[in-house]
């Protein structure tokens, strides 16, 4: 095993000198080739469960005990509590690190538990009765957001996108104090964070599968919330921009969030485009129609790609 280990880092080596692979992706590798190598998996998947169990235990304790006492202490108590408790989280999850798959699972999860101890340190340290809390939101998400810049652990990638979608909605309706239903302003950021989301995954600074899953979604979502807010045109331009972009970027990368996305937007929109202008049941047979014409042409286009590629030089 240890003959394979100075092999396997030499592969790697060479590959980061002729640039195939980063340095990050280099460190990354050799991070979860150690776990494997050097840990008993039974005793590290049972020592996993016990500190999962574990913190279950001291979570649900905590919050018998604070719907016990917590309410009747001074605001002053109750945010140094839950800030001593986020400081805590964090200093333990960055003690652990992510020296193998086992630690950076368990940095993650205390890593969201610290931002959220923190968002609710700050709620109660700015209590207010009108306006939208996105100054508890907005602390949360700059320690979610530094976790995830250090880690980049698919745990930490949906809780840090959970925090930035929820607290920029928030930052907007204080800065606008328009409802949602309108302006379209709000879709308009969730398609910013997905484009930015699409990016990072194009690029492999994070997890490509699950974060093409969230692009997906949260076009999906904003071409369907401007439809029911009666912003339709720019529903019916957004999906005519996203949809082929996701298809295109299936092409080059087959990853199955990409065609569901582009397919789920382009029958959803054409569905709803020609039931707005000529309704009836046909608006939803021509749905069904366009989702099966996109299907076979993505996959007829991926199919030929692939056997270009399959074909010998000559």
């Amino acid at each position: 095993m240890l003959e394979g280990s100075k092999r396997l880092r030499g592969v790697l080596e060479s590959l980061v000198s002729e640039g195939s692979i980063s340095e990050e992706q280099l460190h990354l590798i050799n991070t979860r080739f150690e776990a494997l190598e050097g840990s008993d998996s039974r005793k590290s998947i049972f020592a996993e469960i016990a500190a999962y169990l574990g913190g279950a235990f001291v979570l649900i304790a905590m919050l018998f005990l604070a719907a016990k006492s917590l309410g009747d202490l001074p605001r002053v108590a109750r945010v140094g509590a839950l800030s001593a408790l986020s400081i805590g989280l964090l200093f333990i999850s960055h003690q652990l690190g992510n020296l193998n798959a086992m630690r950076l699972r368990l940095t993650s999860v205390l890593s969201m538990a610290a931002a959220i101890s923190a968002s609710g340190a700050v709620a109660f340290a700015f209590k207010s009765n009108s306006g939208a809390p996105w100054i508890p939101f907005t602390v949360g998400a700059v320690i979610a957001v530094y976790s995830f810049v250090k880690y980049r652990h698919e745990i930490l990638q949906i809780g840090t996108y959970g925090y930035l979608f929820i607290s920029g909605l928030m930052v907007l309706g204080e800065i606008t104090k328009i409802d949602p239903i309108d302006s379209f302003v709000y879709a308009f950021y969730w398609m910013v964070l997905a484009s930015i989301w699409l990016y990072l995954s194009w690029t492999r600074l994070i997890d490509q599968t699950l974060g093409y899953l969230i692009t997906a979604a949260t076009y999906f979502l904003a071409a369907q919330f401007l439809f029911a807010t009666d912003h339709r045109l720019i529903s019916y331009f957004a999906s005519i921009v996203f949809a082929p972009i996701l298809g295109w970027i299936y092409l080059q990368d087959r990853r199955w969030p990409l065609l569901l996305g582009a397919v789920a937007i382009t029958t959803f929109t054409t569905g709803e485009f020609v039931a707005a202008t000529l309704g009836g049941s046909l608006g939803a047979l021509l749905g069904l129609l366009s989702a099966g014409i996109a299907l076979i042409t993505s996959s007829m286009l991926a199919i030929r790609k692939a056997r270009k590629s399959a074909l010998p030089l000559n």
